[in-house]
């Protein structure tokens, strides 16, 4: 087995499964470790429930940058027509006064 290293790591599992969802969905091939442990938060030191991907050495650089992307926002917070106030880009109402907000752009 090639060496591997972590590119990611969370104290959900939930959130290590959608880095991993993203990265084999790229053809990255990772894998999790400490997934199982997940359940014992609480119940042994935090840093020790932390579930990781890991992937090739090789193929490191790549799926940090993956990662990387990942974790933008999906786009510009945009004003409510209405109310003026900010929302993100996957709202379609606005959170504060319930106004439908425009469509973004493009």
């Amino acid at each position: 087995m090639s060496a591997e290293v972590v590119v990611f790591s969370s104290a959900w599992a939930a959130e290590a499964h959608l880095v991993l969802g993203a990265l084999t969905g790229a053809g990255v091939p990772a894998r999790l470790r400490n997934e199982l442990v997940a359940g014992l938060a609480g119940e042994v030191p935090f840093d020790a429930v932390r579930v990781e991907v890991l992937v090739p050495v090789e193929e490191a650089a790549r799926a940090q940058q993956l990662v990387d992307e990942a974790r933008q926002p999906a786009g510009a917070d945009r004003p409510c027509p209405a109310c003026s106030e900010s929302n993100p880009a996957a709202f379609e109402l606005c959170w504060s006064c319930g106004a439908e907000l425009t469509a973004p752009p493009g």
